[in-house]
């Protein structure tokens, strides 16, 4: 693995050799108008600005390019993200994030990842709301490093945002119908009517999909597992006075009712044998292997989520700069009803259930002044209260060992003042950075594990840390710009939520820190057809909170002393003419604990968990007119290379090297306004874990598989 020096030098030897390439084109300080397939506009930094000039490594996905690669899940977009990975113990619209090695091995229902969800600039803290909503989207920005000082706590790793689409204050609508194997079926679409002419307008936009079960359960009594059942509206209204005031309020919807993930598991004891001394791969009713994707449950329980709330946005536009203020609610509900086992013993099941109450409130100025320095300043508050009942059957309950529930209130307080700015000093050179103050509160209360934990006193953390950036860009000129930072990231005190028969293990961890030093490259060439960015980063990561699993019956809750990451990304799209567009993508990585004890073991010197060493992604698309008819193609392939899932690094928590093909097919009519498409999604077959989880109690090897080959047709109606 290159080191953080020799990735830092090709970052600048590979500005250097653009800027020669450039001929020291002289710098334009005037905008110019850029009409080419490779310009993306972003709200990276909370104003709208070209990707281009944005001193941050962002990936963006539009809604052509979700649309192309059929991304329908949080859970996806990994596919085409540099240093992203996505791990799932639950439902399809549970994504677990990690980004560039930074994750989270908690999967308690209190647990907050280190990269932020948001939806439209709202933080959303239920991880099982994290990628629910992927329908009517402007796009995706994912934003690598530390995003605290614009974006808030919890976002030590960077942050996924995802961008409705916004009222157009015209009439339009848009539906489509699809099916596929395994009995896929699914309805979306969109509709928008002005109520008041070029004042006010209502655009409702909604998606459904369901399908058979893509593990099979061979229990007669039973249901196949893993599928699909997804519904979600959303209904936007939006408003404009003429006069520089503009409103949107986002109400929205989300009802998931699909069975229980399907876990093929393994034993962990001698000749594959668990607890039960039973082969959970062994068919109970006839004494054969199991296939792949096939499984034996004694039970088929479902996962139910819901979730409801509404976004608010005003907008004041002045001379000076824009007044902006957001408010959003959420209440969610989640269930789900785990055979953790996987077998048709009753030997550990697992009945997950939460309700969520979440409120926030965002007020900032964004300055439009005539001079070279701008800034956006603000004030945030946020909470959350968290209601948890969790259900523990181990080895078939009474009379071995009685049932356990877990039962706990969280409640969490965030509130903090913000400034970020840039300084231009000249045509050429700028200056940016900004510091956050925020004040963290939580309270654990009336926690009880019923009949062995009694209610235990109140547990409580207050904190109070600052977190910024400062760094320095140089646009040699239109077409590329150098910059360099550095950014600490902060993630708050969090609760243990996993203990289970040990009140001691009941605890509270320390705030984590991370310490980010990046440069990077953006530029554009051979006439902009051509857009290369580089970025190159060196991570000091401290105090990370860890979830210690020694079983299910005890786990804890640590700082897992200190980690150093290296790596780099590498992003590149070719329009290479009108038809065909190439795109590209490289992330390196190089994350390992330096300071690690855990159970008495030091495993200073292993690799970090959901850390592979490599990520990478290439596509095409190419449009082909056909008489008066469009064809489009569009082909992705990602490759990664292996992970774990345990910081000991155990070989039976690796996952080797992956590969994931998808396509598309599309022809639209001369009207413009009926398209019919036919896909296929992980056409490679892959079926390496997307998540694993080793228990010594049951000595089960819990491991969650991907999507088997799926493929369909839609088609699109458009008015």
């Amino acid at each position: 693995m290159i080191s953080t020096k020799e990735m830092l030098g090709t970052v600048a030897a590979l500005g250097l050799a653009m800027s020669a390439q450039a001929q020291q084109a002289v710098p334009d300080a005037t905008p110019q108008p850029v009409e080419d397939a490779n310009t993306v506009v972003v709200t990276a930094q909370k104003r709208e600005q070209r990707l281009q000039d944005v001193p941050v490594s962002v990936s963006v996905m539009n809604a052509q390019s979700l649309a192309n690669a059929k991304i329908d899940t949080g859970t996806e977009i990994a596919r085409l993200v540099p240093n992203l990975r996505v791990s799932n113990l639950g439902d399809e619209s549970q994504p677990k994030f990690s980004l560039r090695g930074i994750s989270s091995s908690e999967f308690n229902l209190n647990a907050i990842s280190p990269t932020g969800a948001f939806f439209d600039e709202v933080y959303v803290g239920a991880q099982y709301l994290g990628g629910a909503q992927i329908f009517d989207i402007e796009r995706v920005e994912v934003l690598r490093g530390p995003q605290g000082t614009l974006f808030g706590k919890n976002t030590t790793a960077g942050a996924v945002n995802f961008i409705s689409k916004r009222p157009r204050f015209k009439e339009e609508a848009e539906i489509t119908v699809g099916a596929g194997n395994y009995g896929y079926k699914e309805t979306k679409g969109v509709v928008e009517v002005p109520l008041i002419e070029d004042r006010l307008t209502a655009r409702l936009a909604f998606t459904a999909a369901h399908s058979d079960g893509y593990i099979h359960n061979v229990n007669p009594n039973g249901h196949d597992l893993s599928n699909v059942d997804r519904k979600a509206a959303r209904l936007t209204l939006g408003y404009k006075d003429g006069d520089g005031l503009t409103g949107t309020l986002r109400l929205f919807d989300v009802n998931n009712n699909p069975n229980a993930i399907g876990v093929v598991n393994t034993g962990l004891a001698a000749n594959g044998l668990n607890a039960n001394g039973k082969d959970p791969r062994i068919n109970p009713f006839n004494g054969q292997r199991l296939g792949d994707n096939e499984v034996a449950f004694d039970r088929s329980g479902e996962i139910a989520v819901r979730g409801s709330g509404g976004y608010l946005t005003l907008n004041k536009s002045t001379d000076l700069g824009s007044i902006t203020s957001i408010t959003s609610f959420l209440n969610g509900r989640f269930q789900n009803l785990v055979d953790a086992d996987g077998t048709m013993d009753p030997l550990l099941h697992i009945d997950f259930r939460t309700r969520t109450h979440e409120f926030s409130q965002d007020l900032r100025f964004t300055t439009a002044f005539d001079g070279p320095f701008q800034f956006i300043a603000g004030l945030y508050h946020q909470r959350d209260n968290v209601d948890i009942g969790t259900t523990y059957t181990i080895f078939g309950g009474p009379p071995v060992l009685p049932i356990l529930n877990q039962q706990y209130l969280q409640e969490r307080r965030s509130t903090a003042v913000y400034i970020d700015g840039t300084y231009d000093i000249d045509k050429v050179w700028s200056i940016y950075g900004g510091v956050r103050y925020t004040r963290d509160e939580g309270r654990l209360l009336d926690f009880r594990v019923t009949p062995v934990i009694p209610v235990q006193p109140e547990l409580s953390y207050d904190d109070r840390k600052p977190t910024g950036r400062l760094g320095v860009d140089a646009k040699l000129n239109r077409s590329l710009m150098l910059y360099a930072h550095y950014a600490r990231g902060y993630r708050s005190s969090a609760f243990n939520g996993g203990a289970l028969t040990n009140a001691a293990d009941l605890n509270v961890a320390r705030p984590e820190y991370l310490n980010s030093y990046e440069g990077g490259v953006k530029s554009q060439l051979w006439d902009n057809k051509l857009t290369l960015n580089v970025s190159a980063f060196r991570y000091d990561f401290r105090n990370q909170q860890f979830l210690n699993v020694v079983g299910i019956g005890n786990q804890q809750l640590v700082n897992a002393g200190q980690s150093r990451i290296t790596g780099m990304e590498v992003e590149s799209f070719l329009q290479v003419n009108k038809e065909l567009r190439l795109s590209a993508s490289l992330g390196l990585l190089n994350g390992k604990y330096r300071s690690l004890v855990l159970n008495g073991v030091d495993l200073s010197g292993n690799r970090m968990i959901e850390a592979p060493r490599y990520t990478s992604n290439i596509g095409a698309d190419y449009s082909m007119p056909i008489n008066a008819y469009l064809l489009t193609l569009h082909g992705d392939a990602s490759f990664n290379g292996d992970q774990y899932f345990l910081a000991n690094n155990d070989p039976k928590s690796r996952v080797g090297a992956t590969r994931d093909v998808s396509a598309r097919i599309a022809l639209l009519s001369p009207s413009k306004k009926v398209e019919v498409a036919v896909y296929g999604k992980n056409l490679s077959d892959n079926r390496n874990p997307t998540g694993i989880v080793l228990d010594a109690t049951s000595q089960t090897r819990f491991t969650t598989v991907p999507y088997p080959r799926r493929y369909g047709v839609d088609v699109t109606f458009r008015y």
